[in-house]
């Protein structure tokens, strides 16, 4: 299963259409804000939004966005966020702890525009605790740029990448 990760596109709908068209196998998107407004209507998979710091809501929007949510795909907790709540332009130290309290396998968070990706290995020891087992954190960068993440679920295993659209 793959996932489609996208974030921070800033009024650059052409570029989020790209990257739905180039991954049309997606199982879901999630959209980690800073432009919701840019998502098309689409019914092949869920689209997973939360608000970012640029989102502003009217009282007319008829799906609002949570800043955080937590989604189970091929039998992992992922937990996207848009970043801004737990100042990921400072360090990610406050993610880590969100994914550890709702005890995720996956934090996404977008706000910085900066592809990122890293693992805490299982056995590390943070915030007081063990963990059981591996804590992954990703930035897909900013669709707005041309950025883009994917994460393929297969057999337990978690793999993270980056795309890019050709410019």
């Amino acid at each position: 299963m793959t996932l489609l990760v996208l974030s921070d596109s800033h009024g650059r709908a052409d570029r989020v259409r790209a990257a739905m068209a180039l991954n049309p196998d997606a199982a879901a998107i999630f959209f980690l804000g800073d432009g919701l407004r840019d998502l098309p209507e689409d019914d092949r998979c869920p689209i997973l939004r939360v608000k970012g710091n640029c989102d502003v809501f009217t009282l007319f929007d008829t799906e609002p966005a949570p800043e955080e949510r937590l989604e189970f795909f091929g039998g992992k907790r992922i937990l996207a966020m848009h970043g801004h709540t737990r100042s990921v332009k400072s360090g990610i130290m406050r993610a880590v702890a969100a994914g550890l309290e709702v005890d995720a396998d996956i934090v996404l968070f977008g706000h910085t525009h900066n592809p990122l990706e890293y693992c805490i290995p299982a056995g590390e020891q943070m915030f007081g605790r063990v963990l059981e087992r591996p804590l992954y954190l990703f930035n897909p960068g900013s669709i707005g740029a041309g950025e883009f993440g994917l994460i393929t679920l297969q057999g337990g295993e978690v793999l993270l990448s980056h795309g890019r659209l050709e410019k």
